[in-house]
């Protein structure tokens, strides 16, 4: 077809406050089995991911006060001493009290870069296909989509620049959340973690990167030199052997433990974790979140999604409480997106956290993540023409609306763009209209003429679609209908 949803501008990332006021998350889930203590509060515990906006803290959908930590203070051996050092997308230990409001108080802040160092072999997003980007650092595959922010020099991650990253283990590697230029040096040196896969004297691979040992070497923590054997998952600090030597051996300063206390909780507190599927044991209702064994039931809430379609390398979030080492989950939340609209901003209004973005009904939430092009106003309800990924629900009156995970704000276009479920109706051959994330769209037979499947099926028989469309006085008009049910 003409145009598919593109996210060109996803490498693109100016940070933005989410200065939005105390949100309300939008959704089906209405609280499910989770209870709520004396007081009003919905959990006291841990809570593990991306911060999704300031002015405060945002981790996990929950707006979490800090004036009570001393400086707002943040616990971390990378260079991130303070609040205000930090950036979207790292994904953030928060321990505090969180409400049914979706606020919270912090009474501890502590991060950790997964890894610091040079990328390489860089494979961008290819969003007309719907495939993430990956690159490789310091021997692993690291993966990045449209969900991770990007803080680097030009826009755009290349070979050759030296990063930090903030990231999920996954089955086959890791998934980025965050990634952000950065200086290394001996002051400053490079990080790594995964599990040892070979040792030979005092040298061992992590991947494919090479660390050597040796009498100068820190043990911080209970680790020491007797744990590094095949199959530790362990947290290495150092420097190239050789000065400009990317891609060589590191001589490690501090070896450690990886870092999965992060993620987890001490026993019977309440705790909330973000993260991609993994390990996915449907039979016995568990998975893995970052190394964490999360069980589920038929108690479980499901947040408007059905738990046919948990499946691994799905980015969940989820709420219980930590006993015996592993999470007993009361809800799991998608964080993943199933629905798109690019177009001009028709109104706005920021008291309901609410804009109709080419006739779509947005919802922003704590979790939304908000970023601009160059030199575009930095506030959503200003903005003249949004990028939006997000979840289609519907609320109380069955009217469907975009939860946003995602906003870019862009320069304005003349075409927009949409992809969500067809939803059930009679559309004619010819000429009809056609009703996709709850926008009425007139079309007639050129607007089919482009459908791009292997079996050339009609788009009237597909349960998701993509349409390329126009304004057209008070009307919208599709311009080109593409079957996307095999995305």
């Amino acid at each position: 077809m003409s145009r598919s949803l593109p996210s060109h501008n996803l490498l693109k990332f100016t940070a933005i406050p989410l200065a939005l006021g105390i949100l309300s998350a939008c959704g089906g889930g209405g609280g499910g089995s989770i209870g709520i203590a004396d007081g009003g509060i919905r959990g006291t515990g841990s809570s593990v991911g991306p911060v999704s906006g300031f002015g405060s803290v945002f981790v996990n959908g929950v707006k979490f006060e800090t004036r009570n930590i001393p400086n707002r203070s943040v616990d971390s051996n990378d260079d991130i001493s303070s609040e205000d050092e930090l950036e979207k997308g790292m994904i953030l230990r928060v321990e505090g009290v969180w409400r049914p409001d979706n606020t919270g108080e912090a009474e501890r802040l502590e991060y950790d870069d997964t890894f610091r160092g040079p990328v390489s072999d860089v494979i961008l997003p290819d969003a007309a296909n719907n495939t993430p980007g990956s690159f490789r650092m310091l021997g692993q595959t690291i993966r990045f989509d449209n969900r991770t922010v990007v803080r680097v020099g030009n826009g755009e991650l290349t070979d050759g620049m030296t990063v930090r990253v903030s990231a999920w283990r996954t089955g086959d590697g890791y998934r980025a959340s965050y990634v952000g230029s950065v200086t290394t040096g001996p002051d400053f040196p490079l990080e790594l973690e995964g599990r040892i896969e070979e040792v030979n004297l005092d040298r061992f691979r992590i991947g494919t990167q090479w660390i050597r040992g040796g009498l100068n070497v820190g043990y911080p923590g209970d680790l020491t030199i007797n744990d590094l054997v095949v199959g530790a998952l362990v947290e290495v600090e150092g420097n190239f052997s050789s000065p400009g030597g990317a891609g060589g051996e590191i001589r490690a300063a501090e070896i450690r433990f990886a870092d999965d206390r992060r993620f987890r909780g001490d026993e019977d507190e309440d705790i909330e974790l973000s993260g991609p599927v993994q390990s996915l044991n449907l039979s016995g209702s568990t998975f893995l979140l970052n190394g964490v064994p999360v069980d589920f039931d038929s108690q479980t809430e499901f947040d408007d999604f059905s738990r046919s379609r948990i499946a691994d390398g799905l980015l969940v979030q989820v709420e219980g409480e930590f006993r015996s080492g592993r999470v007993y989950a009361e809800e799991i939340e998608l964080l993943e997106g199933n629905a798109e609209v690019e177009a001009a901003v028709q109104s706005a209004d920021p008291s309901a956290n609410e804009l109709i973005v080419g006739g779509v009904t947005v919802r922003i939430t704590n979790n939304t993540l908000i970023d601009s092009d160059d030199d575009i106003t930095n506030n959503v309800f200003d903005a003249d023409f949004l990028e939006v990924e997000g979840i289609e629900r519907r609320d109380e009156n069955d009217q469907v609306f975009l939860e946003a995970l995602n906003i870019e704000i862009e320069s304005a276009e003349d075409e927009f763009s949409l992809k969500g479920r067809l939803e059930t109706g009679n559309y004619p051959l010819v000429t009809g209209t056609v009703k996709v994330l709850g926008v009425s769209l007139l079309y007639d037979e050129g607007a089919y003429t482009e459908v791009e499947n292997d079996d050339d099926e009609d788009w009237r028989d597909c349960s998701v679609v993509s349409i390329d469309y126009e304004q057209s006085g008070n009307q919208f008009r599709a311009l080109g209908i593409e079957c996307e049910d095999d995305d």
